[in-house]
């Protein structure tokens, strides 16, 4: 007595339909959030973007900086100087370091320095630490140049 079995399928497609059932069987492809880079811009005048003086003469991050700090689809917070920064001076320039962009930095690692800051020229070359601090966070130095002469 001979049996034969039929196979109602072909070999050749059963190997796609495994792979198809296979694909239905992980769901649905879910739609990935893209980060994005802000900037914060401030000036030797106004950093009331990034921090501001609280009545106990405190330091305070501002709503605006906190807000992105807080917010997952941000990536980095850029901190990018505007205008002139030549009057600064070697005590200004730590000033700058220890009172206002070592807060923001130890606030949140989401920080980052862009752009240049343009230095009474040999200044930055007087506080190496603070220059190198600079550097290493992001911002480049430049000196500044009197283009009216």
């Amino acid at each position: 007595m001979n049996f034969k079995k039929v196979v109602p399928y072909k070999l050749k497609r059963l190997v796609p339909m495994l792979g198809m059932a296979g694909a239905t069987l992980l769901g649905g492809c879910e739609k990935e959030e893209t980060l994005r880079d802000v900037e914060l811009r401030f000036t030797n005048e106004d950093c009331s973007s990034i921090m501001y003086m609280n009545e106990n003469k405190e330091r305070c991050i501002s709503d605006v900086a906190k807000e992105y700090v807080e917010d997952e689809t941000v990536r980095y917070i850029y901190l990018v100087p505007e205008g002139p920064w030549y009057t600064f001076v070697a005590p200004t320039i730590t000033a700058l370091r220890k009172n206002f962009l070592e807060i923001v930095f130890e606030y949140s690692s989401k920080f980052r320095g862009k752009g240049e800051f343009n230095f009474y020229p040999g200044a930055a070359s007087q506080v190496p630490a603070d220059s190198l601090w600079l550097v290493q966070h992001g911002w480049t130095i430049k000196k500044y140049k009197d283009y009216n002469k």
